[in-house]
């Protein structure tokens, strides 16, 4: 056996093998029977320009990534980023969860659906079927979605999936500055993608990182030196224990990417009910909420 190097990354390896059973794809199409409904709110939203609107209403919709952070004995709750449709509100103008979902069809792939799909010889199936999921909360101000899909909804191919989804934790310890993290995320067509990256500074508020900000969120950011893409959003930021500290934002194509910070994601879960308990002096210890 050859000996290892500074190149191994074995713990990266480590981190990926237990987090990536727990990565989804997410994709959300606007119902167009309610154009006229989804042309009025984007008009009251005013974060799109008015000759764009149209091509928010694509029919194909948008996608992100997402993961799992609750599991009972027959649902999955997913968190992900809200603004995949932040179309449709603002923080000052929110949009319900009862007509979000009126609005928009949720779908949903598990990482072993697509690793069955891509494997060599598979040529029965041509095109992916999603599992249908419903959004079951929302903050339109700190730029969090949650996401409830049956287990019976989670295939691989035309089977249920048996396969394990273990939810991922997040931290008890608050990042700093220089700390090296992972992300794994699913770009379109780009399963399993992995980046390295490092801690730039902890916190940071919206306006501090420059973003274009339409929506007006308004919540604590990590800004971390590590690139990213498209259909990232939603993706989780690790520490070297493999727990959550972060959820992908935004910064695509810059130097940075900026990533839900920490302490918002426990106050967000823990008003939906994913999580039980708070705070130990000062910071957040996430426990999951019987059911």
């Amino acid at each position: 056996m050859a000996a290892p190097t500074a190149f191994s990354a074995h713990l990266e390896k480590w981190i990926f093998q237990r987090t990536k059973d727990s990565i989804v794809f997410i994709q959300v199409k606007p119902k167009l029977k309610f154009k006229d409904d989804l042309m009025d709110l984007m008009k009251k939203a005013n974060t799109v320009p008015l000759e764009k609107r149209h091509e928010a209403l694509d029919k194909d919709g948008d996608c992100c990534t997402g993961f799992i952070v609750g599991a009972t004995a027959t649902h999955f709750r997913i968190l992900t980023t809200a603004h995949v449709i932040d179309h449709v509100f603002r923080a000052s103008n929110p949009i319900s969860v009862v007509d979000a979902n009126r609005l928009f069809h949720v779908q949903v792939l598990c990482d072993h659906y697509e690793s069955s799909f891509r494997l060599p010889g598979q040529n029965a199936h041509s095109k992916r079927v999603y599992g249908k999921a419903e959004i079951i909360g929302l903050s339109c101000q700190r730029d969090m979605m949650l996401i409830g899909i049956p287990r019976e909804n989670v295939k691989d191919l035309t089977k249920i999936c048996i396969n394990n989804h273990p939810p991922l934790v997040c931290s008890s310890i608050p990042p700093t500055a220089f700390d090296e993290c992972v992300m794994i995320s699913w770009p379109p067509l780009k399963h399993r993608s992995t980046a390295k990256g490092r801690i730039s500074h902890p916190v940071r508020t919206m306006a501090d990182s420059g973003l274009p900000n339409p929506a007006s969120y308004n919540m604590n950011i990590m800004q971390v030196q590590l690139e990213s893409e498209y259909g990232s959003s939603g993706a989780p930021l690790l520490n070297g224990s493999g727990k959550v500290i972060g959820m992908l934002h935004g910064g695509f194509g810059r130097s940075f990417s900026y990533f839900v910070a920490l302490n918002e994601i426990g106050w967000f879960l823990r008003q939906q009910g994913v999580i039980a308990k708070l705070v130990s002096i000062g910071v957040l210890i996430l426990v999951e909420s019987d059911e």
